[in-house]
């Protein structure tokens, strides 16, 4: 078999536990998409990640608590306040119970998302965190996905009961966003100092972005000694701005976040790589994240994405299984034997 041998090269010293570093990063992410080169190394990716934690792969979950026209005004997004067709809300306490339950009833979540507007109430938050902490069964770790904060609310966060926060730098922030990179960087490092775990990720990615700049947003995550990584491709969402810039392909975005889990797999924080949206390539490229979605997304037009873009537990598990993991692991880092029978029972 003849490959790149500068690709065989990364390959053989990501086996012996070397992840590598930005240069040949961007060196497997110049490959096509198509070639045998990316396929080899979706393909390692795999090899490497399942065999480092048993085949196991994780659910997270996500409710979006509100919906306001957001001041960030981000191109990609469904809530920017230019271009929203959205109606504002904030989820009852009725409701948000419901999803509590649906999202936890089998204690085979790993993670739940709390996710508000870039401006939010952080006493409203709060509460929402004290709640579930009071709901939810079982071992799902509580996870914020909120806007620019300081370490003082993310303190109060975790004294809540919150243990990581989503949040990143994303490509074209400050240009197709109202946003100032230098604050989502210093959010990111607060969280940190608050002691909550960075979940980050590479988003969202779209055909018009450099390897350059592809794997500078790569390596702000792992620099800062992210817990999760993950790569997003952006969504053309009706109405927003940056629809009509097209989309990658899945091929593509499975190259992509195998280069992300190769990147990554040696840190020593790190624990799981996510994919944007699921997809069974991005599971048999190093991925091992699937996240269901209910209440508003900024990926997803309608009010509510579990009737259109959004999927449940159900599906979740389904396509873990369909990718050929063994085992979801609990939010306590237990595992579940991942088998028909137990898809079965839990649809």
């Amino acid at each position: 078999m003849r490959i790149d041998k500068r690709l065989r090269n990364i390959l053989d010293a990501a086996y012996a536990g070397l992840s590598p570093g930005r240069a040949d990063c961007a060196h497997m992410l110049a490959f096509d998409e198509n070639s045998l080169e990316s396929q080899i190394m979706r393909a390692v990716a795999t090899d490497i990640v399942r065999g480092g934690n048993d085949n196991s792969a994780i659910i997270l979950g996500q409710i979006g608590l509100e919906m306001a026209p957001c001041p960030g005004n981000c191109g990609f997004c469904s809530f920017g306040k230019d271009h929203t067709s959205l109606a504002s809300y904030r989820v009852s306490d009725e409701d948000f119970v419901a999803k509590l339950t649906d999202f936890t009833k089998d204690d085979d979540l790993y993670g739940l998302y709390l996710m508000c507007m870039h401006e939010y109430d952080l006493d409203f938050f709060l509460d929402r965190v004290k709640l579930a902490k009071k709901r939810i069964k079982g071992s799902a770790q509580l996870l914020a996905n909120v806007g620019d904060s300081d370490t003082d609310a993310f303190s109060e966060m975790k004294k809540a009961g919150v243990t990581g926060v989503y949040h990143v730098c994303r490509l074209g922030e400050g240009s197709v966003t109202a946003l100032d990179p230098e604050q989502r960087l210093k959010t990111m490092r607060g969280a940190l100092d608050a002691g909550l775990q960075i979940f980050s990720c590479l988003e969202p990615i779209g055909p018009e972005h450099t390897i350059e700049q592809l794997v500078d947003n790569m390596f702000i995550g792992i620099e800062l000694g992210c817990t999760q990584h993950a790569a997003m491709r952006r969504e053309p969402v009706p109405g927003s701005p940056l629809a009509g810039r097209g989309q990658i392909s899945n091929l593509r975005l499975g190259q992509i976040a195998a280069v992300v889990a190769l990147a990554t797999f040696s840190m020593p924080t790190m624990t799981y790589i996510g994919v944007h949206e699921p997809t069974e390539i991005g599971y048999v490229s190093g991925a091992n994240v699937a996240t269901a979605e209910t209440g508003v997304n900024p990926r997803d037009h309608m009010a509510e994405t579990s009737a259109n873009r959004g999927m449940d537990m159900a599906a979740c598990r389904k396509m873990l299984f369909d990718s050929g993991f063994r085992y979801i692991r609990r939010g306590d880092e237990s595992k579940i034997p991942l088998t028909l029978e137990y898809i079965s029972e839990h649809s």
